[in-house]
């Protein structure tokens, strides 16, 4: 039976967490879907890895732009239509839009009570709560005042309750949030819109020349890697057109390869299209864990982002056991 939100339960319905010692190191996996359902494989990724923390999305925050007053809400709320693992910690996460951040005093408190109300649906009980947000210098002091505000009203619904938020490898040369900890998010590193990037999903050429922050960052970090792929597609002109998450049969008669990555696709009375396919190797994996690890002084944890059995079959069983190593 599926568990979830009534649809008319949207928003009404200090510093630093004092929440203890840190928590034992533990394999982590995000969870991006709107819908929770698990397969065989996705379960047993769970048991054959041990994994014991899941970073599972309920909703993100963005602005309402269908009336003046530019109101907040929550969108893309997940929904139960499976049970959730019982021997792995749920960690409710939140994405918050860079727009939307600055009206976050707005929607402190009602935040909290929705996060409550979700949790209590779900029937877990947390000790940690992430936020993700790609704060800037503009949005900065905002977002790490609702940090500090969050904290205080979550402590008003849960028992010792920790936050921690994700850090974007641009943010590791400025201050860091005011939470408990952080994960630090090796993906995303390139520009995705330029025809001539390699692999704007990871790149270790893209993470080395932020490594120099990394040793003095004052804010205990776990590193999560991508094990997603996806498609870039270019116009004629080689112009940016849109990413596209669908599968392509690149034996395709129409479609020809030139480049290590990148194709070209002729279809009868259309313009010509280039194709970037992005993936990242379990070596590549391997190679940023190793750079990333050289320049930190403990071992944190490792968090796969996410759990897609489509996904995690390009890698073998002996690469995903070496990733968590």
């Amino acid at each position: 039976m599926m568990l979830c939100l009534c649809a008319t339960l949207l928003w009404n319905c200090g510093g630093k967490s004092d929440a203890g010692s840190p928590k034992p190191p533990a394999n982590g996996v995000y969870y991006w879907r709107t819908t929770y359902k698990t397969d065989s494989v996705e379960n047993a990724f769970l048991r054959n890895n041990q994994i014991k923390r899941m970073y599972v999305r309920f909703f993100d925050v963005d602005v309402d732009n269908s009336n003046s007053s530019e109101k907040c809400l929550p969108v893309a709320t997940i929904q139960l239509d499976d049970t959730l693992p019982a021997d792995v910690e749920i960690i409710p996460t939140v994405f918050i839009t860079n727009k939307a951040i600055q009206y976050a005093s707005s929607f402190c408190k009602l935040l909290a009570h929705r996060l409550f109300a979700m949790c209590d649906n779900f029937g877990i009980e947390p000790t940690e709560v992430q936020f993700d947000c790609d704060w800037t210098s503009s949005t900065q002091e905002t977002y790490f005042d609702f940090l500090k505000k969050i904290g205080a009203e979550l402590n008003n619904y849960f028992f010792e309750m920790q936050i921690s938020a994700t850090i974007r490898l641009h943010q590791l040369s400025q201050t860091p949030p005011p939470v408990d900890n952080g994960v630090l998010m090796c993906y995303n590193t390139g520009n995705f819109r330029k025809f001539g990037t390699r692999n704007s999903i990871l790149d270790i050429n893209d993470v080395e020349p932020y490594m120099k922050h990394l040793k003095n960052y004052d804010l205990p970090l776990s590193i999560a890697l991508p094990t997603y792929s996806w498609n870039i597609e270019f116009d004629d002109k080689k112009e940016f057109l849109r990413l596209n998450r669908e599968h392509y049969n690149f034996s395709d008669t129409n479609i020809k390869a030139i480049g290590k990555n990148t194709y070209q696709m002729d279809m009868p009375g259309e313009n010509r299209t280039y194709i970037r396919h992005e993936e990242v190797s379990a070596k590549t994996l391997e190679n940023v864990k190793q750079l990333i690890l050289k320049n930190m002084s403990y071992k944190p944890d490792i968090i796969l982002y996410h759990l897609d059995s489509k996904q995690l079959e390009k890698y073998t069983k002996d690469e995903i056991s070496e990733i968590y190593r």
